[in-house]
Order: C-alpha cells, then structure tokens, then sequence
C-alpha cells in the first residue's frame, strides 16, 4: 500500500506552533514515551512479518493514544477525532508510521523540560500528544516542498531515480521482517564471529566489555526471552520487567537502554532520519520500579531492539571496537560479512529449500570460481536450475550507509552530484548485467551440471539477493529494474534471442528468502513461479499496474499471497534448537 501521512496543518487547518516541543512539557517523559512506543507497537505486533497500516489500526491507535481502548465507542473520549478522520481522509492516508513514531521519540529524548508527576489525564493533555505526532508527519513531509515542477522535465526517465534516493531517508524504515528469523539471523552472524581465527578474539573481548558476558547462547536466550516474554498480548505493548537480583540480565538491558550523547541535526538535514539515538539504544529505562523489585524497560521500537544484534551490531563491532582500536580496515571487515557469514548462510538456506529437489542443481561460490589462462574468474554466486530455467544471483551483504550522500538527497543539485556508477556497482547490480547474464553462453560450459541441455534455449532470471531490505523495497526494485534493462541494452544485450529469454530482474532480501524456505522444501511453491508471478504482478505495463501503483510491488507481497503465515518460519528453525 503506498500511503499518505496526514500532517497537522491539514487535520487542524492552522500553522504550526513556534515550538512544537511545549505542547507536551505537561506530560511526564515517561508517559510521552511509553504512549509513543505503544502506538508504534501497534504498527507492527511482534508476531506478525509485516507492517499493518490498515484504517482499523489506525483508529486503534487513536484509541491507545487517549486512553479509549475499554470505552464503547459512544462513549469514546476520541470519538470526534475518529469520526473527523474517517469522514474527511481516504483510505489510504495515515496518522501514524514507524517514521512518526521514531521522530517523536527522538524529539522527546533530547529534551528535559518535562514535569516529574503524572497530572491526572483530561482530553487537552491526550490530545497534545496527538497533536505533536501530526505536527511530527509536518516535520517528516517537509523536504517535499524541494520537488519543483519543472524537475519531471529536467530529470525524464530518470525521475524515478531520483524519487528513490529522495525518498530513502523514509522508505528505509517501511521494511520488517519476522522476530525469530531475524533472530537466527544474528544468532548465525554472531557464531560466524566467535568461530573465526581472527574476529573470534576480538569479538569475544567486545562483547565482555560491553555486555559483560562472551558466553553467545545465555546473551541470545536472555534477549530472546527478554523480547518475547516482555510483550503484552492485552496491551499489545513491549515492555520488560526484569527482578532486581537479575543482575546479568540487566547489564544488557542497562547498556540497550544507555542514552548516548549525539547531537541531532537541524530538521532541513536529512541525517535527522537516521535515529542513531534510538538504534544504539533501542530501550528506554523507566525511572520509577512502583516499589517493586523490578526494573522496567520500555521497548520503543521492536524491530530496532530485534536488529540490534545483527545490522547495527555490524555496524557497532566495527566503529566502537574494530575501527577504534585500529584491528582491521574496513575492506576486511566486509570480506568476513560477505564471504565468511552471508554467502554461507544463503548457501544453507538453498540447500535446505532444494533438499528435496533432484531435478535441481545448485552450485554457489567456490564452484562458480574458474580459472581460464592463469586467472581466476568469479562468475557468480549463485546458480540453480530446474530444466532450462536458471537463476543466476549476485548477493551483497553490505548496507547503504548515511554518510555516502545517497539517504541525503534533497534536491535536483543532490541527485546530479551522485556516484551512481559506483551506487550500482557497490550493490552488484553493474556485475550481474554487464558480466554474470552478459558472459552466461560463455562460462556455462565450464559449470560443472551434467543435466544441462546446451542445445535448448535457456530462461534467464537474474536475481540480486541482499541483505540491506532498502535495496528490496517498492522504489528501489522498480528502479533497480529499470536500470538493469537500461545496461542490458547499453551492453548490447538481446533480452530474447534463438539461445536465451531474460527474464526482468528479481531483487529478494535475505529475511525474505528464510520466509520462503519451508514452502519451498515442501514443494508448495516453486521458486520460478514465484518469480514469474512477481513479474506479473509488478508490470507495469499490465492494466492497472501503473494507475494503482502495483508496479512497485515486490517480493514480499508474493509472499503475503503465496506463502501460509505458519510457514514463514522454518521448521529448523521455530523451535529455537539452534540456540541450545
């Protein structure tokens, strides 16, 4: 669904105040922070694999925000609110999103202005919080007001581009994945790290500094159980009660709770969108324990708390230990995220989804390696063929960071100054077009699959499997497609010819990947038809496609069609084993 958010200025039809922040410094700190992460929770449960931005859900949340939940709807303190939004916004403009919630939260954080006490609620109070959050929705379409009318005419076919690394400081956040996959992701990361000859020392070090414990299971079973036992199916809310005499626990929680000292942008920087706050520390520690023996965290943002411990602890080991004590360089620290954990992890995962599979072969990495005249090729990573169709995949493990321009792109000027040579080559898009589909009649004698017909013409689905989900997302699979075709074309390329038919690029995230693993061990789907009813699905050139905005599609919504909810987790993997 490609939404709208509702901005203050349209709900209320008046300017904005002069310092937004006042409306709520008669609300406990706390309290704007718990209703916060409420609402957010709310957006995406912690059981389900997607985002809900359903008008139900909205309306519920409206409900959460003034303390309306128990209350028939006639007798609803929020019941004008609701019914001025269903009567006067359509179907597809939200209230609230991830984004919204996340600059809230990073707005109150960095302020201390408000009252200790808790005033007892009237509708004022609960409606300034509302209020904030429209006014939030304001802050985050502000960068709107750089598009210009005549850069459509400026930009062509490249407007789309454009609009892509326009919209990445938001769009990167639309993306969620399933809590225990993500977990197994990081479980499998962080064995990788402690079995290494060179990163296990040092990771082992890291994590006693930090956490203070290396032992990897009790460090996962204790975030585990922290995520899944702190949610309130009532309260539909994450929050952890941990006893005081919990000691080790609360090392980890205190350091994911551990309010770090980051200066926030203005709000015309678009670096505000990086959240850095709220990523390094996930959870915020409630002051008061009611008398009890109990600290209480409040999880602010679940998917955040979960990739804790497998995107942002990339990104953490690497700039608080590896960088800063000057262990390695970043080259290195890459190689070992590529080819020692994320290609090896994709491999297990094809292997267990083809396992029941002859009629399928499967070559990755060192078997896609040759030598030819005293030089080693690397012709791809993946290759799986079923008859004469065969994917040939390129996946990249590294992610898009802020610091590079390209989740800063606020004008034409912006976009014009962009290395979008090196973009595509970093994210393995120049490298599949331009040599693994260009070189395919070249190099497939040399892959070793005896039940290859050379003499039959072959169906080509180029795929990109990646690990950063923004590179998976509605705009960047449609751009990335185009500008595929765009260096297809630019290489001399005949999409059909007598030997071949290519098929448009496929772009699949690894979480995604994992959430089709067990329907694809148990032949419920096939991985070709899946692709092929992406295609379709997501032409534009179908009827509707480009009208309903169904060409940005992706993977996921095949998914959300094709694969039952209860197969979204491996089996070797739900029940947790891997972690004993």
């Amino acid at each position: 669904m490609v939404g709208h958010l509702v901005k203050y200025t349209k709900f209320y039809s008046e300017p904005i105040p002069e310092n937004p922040i006042e409306l709520l410094f008669d609300i406990p700190k706390e309290e704007l922070i718990v209703t916060i992460s409420a609402i957010n929770a709310y957006l995406k449960p912690i059981y389900n694999s997607f985002f809900d931005d359903s008008r139900t859900t909205q309306i519920d949340c409206i409900r959460v925000l003034f303390l309306d939940t128990q209350n028939p709807f006639h007798h609803s303190h929020s019941k004008d609110i609701i019914i001025k939004y269903k009567n006067e916004f359509q179907e597809n403009y939200n209230l609230f999103s991830r984004v919204t919630c996340l600059y809230a939260l990073q707005e109150i954080i960095n302020h201390n202005e408000f009252v200790e006490e808790t005033p007892e609620y009237t509708f004022d109070l609960r409606e300034r919080i509302f209020k904030f959050l429209l006014i939030c929705n304001d802050k985050i379409l502000t960068a709107d007001e750089n598009y210009k009318e005549d850069d459509y005419e400026k930009l062509g076919d490249d407007f789309f581009e454009f609009f892509m690394f326009r919209e990445l400081h938001h769009n990167q956040y639309n993306e969620a994945s399933n809590s225990v996959n993500s977990f197994y992701k990081s479980w499998s990361l962080f064995e990788a790290l402690i079995n290494d000859d060179f990163f296990g020392s040092h990771f082992k070090n890291y994590l006693i500094d930090v956490f203070g414990t290396d032992d990897i299971n009790e460090f996962f079973k204790k975030q585990i159980w922290s995520y899944f036992k702190s949610y309130d199916d009532n309260l539909k809310f994450n929050y952890l009660n941990v006893p005081i005499e919990e000691t080790e626990a609360l090392k980890i929680l205190d350091k994911l709770s551990e309010r770090q000292i980051i200066d926030i942008p203005p709000a015309n920087d678009l670096r505000i969108f990086d959240f850095l706050q709220i990523k390094k520390s996930p959870l915020f520690r409630k002051e008061e324990n009611d008398g009890k023996n109990i600290i209480s965290f409040v999880v602010m943002d679940n998917i955040l708390f979960v990739e804790k411990t497998y995107s942002l602890l990339i990104n953490d080991f690497w700039f608080d230990y590896l960088k800063d004590k000057e262990i390695c360089n970043r080259k290195d620290w890459g190689n070992f995220i590529g080819a020692s954990y994320f290609e090896p992890f994709l491999e297990k995962i094809f292997n267990v989804a083809f396992s029941n599979k002859p009629n399928y072969t499967i070559r990755s990495t060192d078997a896609l390696k040759f030598t030819i005249n005293g030089n080693s090729i690397e012709y791809a990573d993946f290759y799986i063929r079923e008859k004469q169709n065969i994917i040939l995949a390129e996946a990249k493990s590294n992610y898009l960071p802020m610091v590079n321009g390209y989740k800063t792109v606020l004008t034409f000027e912006d976009y014009k100054a962009l290395d979008l040579k090196k973009f595509y080559k970093d994210y393995g898009l120049t490298q599949l077009a331009e040599k693994t589909i260009k070189e395919f009649h070249k190099y497939k004698s040399l892959i070793d699959d005896d039940g290859f017909n050379y003499n039959r013409k072959v169906q080509l689905y180029p795929l990109l499997i990646v690990n950063d989900p923004i590179f998976s997302s509605s705009y960047s699979s449609f751009v990335f497609k185009r500008k595929f075709d765009e260096m297809l074309d630019n290489e001399g390329i005949n999409k059909k010819s007598k030997e071949h038919n290519i098929k448009p690029l496929s772009i699949i995230n690894v979480s995604e990947l994992l959430e089709i693993e067990q329907s694809l061990e148990e032949n419920e789907i096939n991985i070709f038809n899946i692709l092929d009813l992406l295609f379709s699905m997501s032409d534009i050139k179908n009827k509707g496609n480009a009208k309903d905005y169904n060409f940005l599609r992706t993977i996921t919504h095949v998914i959300q069609r094709k694969v039952e909810k209860d197969k979204l987790i491996p089996e070797r993997v739900k029940h947790l084993k891997w972690l004993e």
